[in-house]
């Protein structure tokens, strides 16, 4: 009896240290992206990629001037999301191409409802949301 109590409890031993080696090798490699999700931080790509044939070139600004074209503040009828919104759009797998580029005052108060007034006055400075605020808000859109 104490034979196999023994043999159980290295056995549970050994899968508890495969676990731990498997949790700890997706923790840092994260082939799955999801730690946005677990710590609240905005998806990182490092590399932009080139435009193809059908789809819009995510430009950034040349200076730090707020005035330029590819401010969001420049669309007074509406919005333009900034280069780095683009690309956190594209880190959840959502084209910014199918993002409305006007809200309407039931959204905007839909969004301030969801994340709060201002968290919402700064995305629309440029800020880029995480993850969950993106989950937070999608039912507004």
């Amino acid at each position: 009896m104490k034979k196999i109590l023994n043999t159980f409890f290295v056995t549970l031993g050994i899968i508890f240290f495969v676990l731990i080696i498997i949790g700890a090798y997706f923790f840092v490699t994260d082939p799955y992206n999801l730690k946005p999700l677990i710590f609240g931080t905005g998806p990182t790509i490092s590399t932009p990629t080139a435009p193809t044939k059908g789809t819009d070139a995510v430009t950034t600004p040349k200076n730090d001037d707020a005035t330029t074209e590819t401010s969001p503040a420049s669309n007074a009828g509406g919005f333009s999301l900034s280069g780095p919104q683009k690309q956190a759009l594209v880190g959840l797998g959502i084209d910014p191409a199918a993002v409305p580029s006007t809200i309407s005052p039931e959204q905007e108060t839909c969004f301030v409802t969801a994340l709060g007034a201002p968290r919402v006055a700064e995305i629309k400075a440029g800020a880029v949301p995480n993850a969950l605020e993106f989950a937070k808000a999608k039912s507004c859109i």
